[in-house]
């Protein structure tokens, strides 16, 4: 089961679909729900956050201690303009 199909599940379970945010795996396991990606420092890095449309961040970088620096996209960012190649 990918990370996806598992946070669709979990939010079927819960009664979460259709509420939007996003769903934090870590080690296969949900960790929770939230209504909006923010607060990397309060998950460890290499959580996972899966949203309704199946895109997903990778919390990255800090330690145990302190948490995630910050979310990385796993897909293409949305409105981002592509710099002229040189």
């Amino acid at each position: 089961m990918t990370l996806q199909e598992h946070a669709a599940r979990w939010r079927v379970v819960n009664g979460y679909i259709g509420k939007g945010g996003v769903v934090i795996i870590h080690q296969d396991k949900v960790q929770g729900w939230v209504n909006e990606l923010r607060n990397p420092e309060h998950w460890v890095s290499g959580c996972t956050a899966i949203d309704e449309r199946g895109r997903t961040w990778t919390a990255i970088a800090g330690n145990d201690n302190n948490g995630a620096l910050f979310w990385l996209p796993s897909h293409p960012v949305e409105g981002g303009t592509r710099s002229p190649l040189r």
